[in-house]
């Protein structure tokens, strides 16, 4: 099993794996001599467990983004390539962020200002809120043991948010004193 004084996790399997669970196990002894210390409210060993196994799993989902993808021709990305796509995914994290934090003080300023246009504002924070920055659901999967896919199907009413997207971005840039 682990060595308890270096504990490693085992990023080929999931947390429901015997070794894993053997790191969770020695974790949660860890954690039960800490917690006689601790004046904040008690939580029951469960909880703790279920918060590991979060850690666990956002640190798997890094550990898998990082590793180096393989090329339609069969190659193997280098580390440039896995560092420059782990800055780009980066960037597209920050860019989402930014442009749901817009959308919100947008819709703010057209409602305190009574603008015509705060109808459509409202729509476009409702499709963002409901689809995320990128116009679809999460990549992220609650299941530890599979990797959900998300295929795209272009369906007749379906339409490319794009420029809607970017509308709010132009704005951001045009109304820099509102952010």
């Amino acid at each position: 099993g682990p060595d308890p004084s270096h504990l490693q996790w085992d990023f080929n399997h999931p947390a429901s794996s015997p070794w894993n669970q053997a790191v969770i196990s020695q974790l949660m002894c860890l954690l039960v001599d800490m917690r006689q210390n601790w004046t904040v409210e008690t939580r029951s060993d469960e909880y703790w467990t279920g918060k590991i196994k979060q850690k666990f799993a956002r640190i798997k989902r890094r550990v898998d983004r990082a590793k180096p993808c393989v090329h339609d021709d069969l190659s193997v990305e280098t580390n440039a390539e896995v560092a420059a796509r782990l800055a780009n995914h980066k960037d597209e994290t920050l860019m989402k962020a930014r442009r749901d934090i817009n959308i919100n003080a947008m819709v703010a300023v057209k409602e305190a200002k009574g603008d015509d246009d705060v109808v459509a504002w409202r729509f476009l924070h409702s499709v963002i809120t409901k689809l995320g920055s990128d116009g679809m659901s999460s990549e992220d999967s609650d299941g530890e043991d599979t990797e959900t896919i998300f295929c795209t199907h272009t369906l007749p009413w379906r339409r490319d948010i794009i420029k809607e997207l970017n509308l709010i971005d132009q704005r951001r840039l045009q109304d820099s004193s509102i952010f």
